[in-house]
């Protein structure tokens, strides 16, 4: 770019000499300078003759062309931005939807941890222990007040006892170990 046309960002026109007009106008002679002074037509067309008004409208298409070049850049940028905005809303929603999955495998998690606490499984077993038992009363009832045979009454009370006894067991054999951690600092 000709230094002496200025900034391509500068809204100015470059310095200007006005030693060039001069001379121009030193040429012309007293008539030719009464038919500027007279015709406007004539004056517009002498200054826009002048080198300093050629390199004026060449920095004007330089500052157009740039302006231009800089409109497209942005169009395209922006595109570019709303591809990336929608990118970013796009992945917002997924890690919603995975924090929103991710807090209900951790309260699912929780649950599944709290019952199968050793403390719950004891709990559970003891109560099991005792549906049992219950459970093997009513059999003996039945078998008392004759409503079931004695084969299935041994094979059905047998059956029910052993399992009271197993439960049992295992909760009380599962406190035991719970009350050794316990006193271990666990």
């Amino acid at each position: 770019m000709d230094a002496s046309l200025g900034s391509p960002h500068s809204f100015y026109p470059g310095p200007h000499s006005s030693v060039g007009a001069m001379a121009e106008l030193a040429t012309l002679t007293r008539p030719d300078l009464e038919d500027l002074l007279a015709c406007e037509d004539k004056l517009t067309e002498f200054v826009a003759s002048l080198p300093q008004m050629a390199a004026a409208r060449n920095q004007c298409d330089q500052l157009a062309a740039q302006n231009e070049a800089i409109a497209k850049a942005s169009l395209e940028r922006s595109s570019e931005y709303e591809r990336s905005r929608d990118a970013t809303i796009r992945k917002m929603e997924e890690l919603n939807t995975l924090r929103t999955k991710f807090e209900e495998m951790t309260v699912a998690q929780q649950v599944a941890s709290e019952k199968l606490a050793p403390g719950n499984i004891q709990e559970s077993l003891l109560i099991c222990a005792v549906q049992s038992e219950e459970e093997s009363e009513k059999i003996a009832e039945n078998f008392l007040q004759k409503r079931i045979d004695v084969d299935a009454f041994l094979g059905e009370y047998l059956e029910k006892r052993i399992e009271t006894h197993l439960r049992r067991f295992k909760g009380e054999r599962l406190g035991a170990q719970l009350q050794e951690l316990h006193k271990a600092g666990f």
